[in-house]
């Protein structure tokens, strides 16, 4: 017991460890606690007397973990997360979406805002609950340190495998098919291989890329497509093809969701095409957290592998 309430030990300085192992910056760390440059500067140097380690070298590229720093990163989230989940509320051992008014902050891009939070905003409005989702855009890249930064309870979408304080979940694997006009183009479903060649293409693209497996599996057959637009804005692509003669291929809900809302057609691609999982992302501390929980556990319902939706 002496250990424990040695005047050495304070766990303030666990979070400033914890901080700039994120970080990489005594700055950011700062930045990330609430607290001046020169507490975290303070914090490390007793750190560094308590451990008899350096911890943290500067390099080129920011403050580098040492080797004994890397073998205390684990432990030191551990114990930080331990601490949370003790200290939590007994009142909030469980979760009443009808108590009180109750906002959620959730990472999303154009696909997983309207696929994977339609299920659950549905079930909101019917049951008059006072609850709010409130979504900001996130991407595979910005995803984790949003969830790190505390900036969003979760992210959702095609993520980054999950760094070790984070949690990931997979909801389900999505395939993908063609969207295009086909009362326009006088092309029904299914789409031949030969006119999907031949038409242009509009991309979905979140770091404006031209190429993507398409092209692979044309060039195999031996043919290119001719690509016109790449964006970002997932959504404004069927609002383009309401008068552009092209043709988009986008993730299979998502193109099932805007040929009903668009009157436009959908077709399976005409060739084999690769599948991704779609999950969840949050961070280790709020695991235990029960409208978090909960908040995951109405993602996860809604969004099963076998609720494709017509």
């Amino acid at each position: 017991m002496r250990l424990i309430h040695n005047s050495g030990l304070d766990l303030n300085l666990l979070k400033v460890f914890d901080a700039v192992m994120e970080t990489r910056s005594a700055s950011r760390a700062a930045a990330r606690l609430g607290i001046g440059q020169s507490a975290v500067s303070h914090g490390l140097a007793r750190l560094r007397a308590a451990t008899g380690d350096a911890l943290f070298v500067r390099s080129a590229s920011g403050l580098e973990p040492t080797a004994r720093a890397q073998r205390l990163a684990e432990p030191v989230r551990e114990a930080l997360l331990l601490a949370t989940r003790a200290l939590q509320p007994a009142a909030e051992a469980s979760f009443d979406p009808a108590a009180r008014r109750t906002e959620f902050r959730i990472g999303a891009g154009d696909y997983a805002a309207s696929v994977l939070l339609r299920g659950l905003v549905t079930e909101i409005a019917e049951a008059g609950w006072d609850i709010g989702l409130a979504v900001q855009p996130v991407n595979r890249r910005s995803a984790p340190e949003a969830v790190d930064a505390g900036e969003i309870d979760l992210a959702l979408g095609m993520l980054a495998p999950p760094r070790r304080w984070q949690e990931r979940r997979m909801l389900y694997e999505e395939g993908h098919a063609c969207l295009y006009d086909g009362a326009r183009l006088g092309l029904p479903a299914p789409l031949p291989l030969a006119d999907f060649a031949r038409l242009p293409h509009i991309l979905p693209s979140l770091h404006g890329e031209f190429a993507s497996f398409v092209d692979s599996a044309l060039e195999a057959q031996g043919l290119a497509r001719r690509s016109i637009l790449a964006t970002a804005h997932f959504l404004a692509i069927p609002l383009l093809l309401k008068s552009v003669p092209a043709v988009a291929t986008l993730p299979l809900r998502l193109s099932r969701l805007c040929a009903n809302a668009a009157a436009l057609t959908t077709s399976p691609l005409p060739f084999e095409a690769p599948r991704f999982e779609v999950s969840m992302l949050w961070h280790k501390r709020d695991t235990s957290v029960p409208a978090l929980r909960w908040l995951r556990e109405r993602l996860a319902a809604h969004n099963a592998q076998d609720q494709l939706f017509a």
